[in-house]
């Protein structure tokens, strides 16, 4: 599965680069006893610390870069990594989605290296990563309205027929992954100051890790 990075961001953004790996015939069910053991021990890992330990972190800062060459404010819209640190991990929270997300999360939240996670049946065709126009809409991942507008030039992937991510944000209820899922996609990315190297092995690390704990 092919993604197209748009002219106005390689123009925008000329260092970017994304790297996707498939994942097939798994069999992912709601929760596991390892899974949740290892969310124990991360959130116990930085029980108590403060928001300014992430100051330190060259990744979380390279992320930040990277949403300022989007346009947005990091402080006010962090990285997808850094949002689950400040979101969650930090209040003592890391929530159980299924096996699949899950595990994604953990070696995300280990590596400081982005996933994101679809299920691969339900994209059509080859995937254009571009900025969003006026009249760009999608049906988020919790959203209680439908199509919600998306804000012009948030960062988008879409299929022939739909926008099913603002990447690194939130992602469409059409292509999330579930129980039913059986064929995964995972998508990161980077820009100078992140290895390509780097992000294609947490790739393979979480492929790995979804293998092992969904089974096959």
């Amino acid at each position: 599965m092919k993604i197209i990075i748009s002219n106005e961001i390689k123009e925008k953004i000329p260092d970017l680069f994304v790297v996707t790996k498939e994942v097939h015939d798994i069999v992912i069910s709601a929760a596991s006893s390892s899974l949740q053991k290892k969310k124990e021990q991360l959130l116990s890992q930085y029980q108590g610390q403060d928001f300014s330990i992430l100051d330190n972190i060259s990744e979380l800062l390279t992320y930040r870069k990277l949403q300022e060459k989007f346009g947005f404010d990091p402080a006010k819209n962090p990285s997808a990594v850094e949002a689950m640190y400040v979101r969650g991990i930090f209040k003592n929270r890391f929530p159980t989605i299924n096996t699949a997300v899950d595990a994604a999360n953990i070696v995300s939240v280990e590596t400081f290296i982005p996933i994101g996670l679809f299920d691969a049946d339900q994209i059509l065709g080859d995937i254009t990563f571009r900025l969003a126009e006026d009249g760009d809409k999608y049906t988020p991942i919790g959203g209680q309205s439908g199509l919600e507008k998306i804000k012009k030039g948030s960062p988008i992937l879409e299929d022939l027929e739909k926008v099913f991510s603002v990447i690194g944000n939130r992602d469409s209820q059409e292509t999330m992954v579930t129980k039913d899922t059986t064929n995964l996609l995972l998508v990161s990315w980077g820009i100078t100051g992140i290895e390509r190297q780097k992000v294609v092995e947490v790739l393979d690390q979480a492929a790995d890790f979804i293998k092992n704990v969904s089974g096959r």
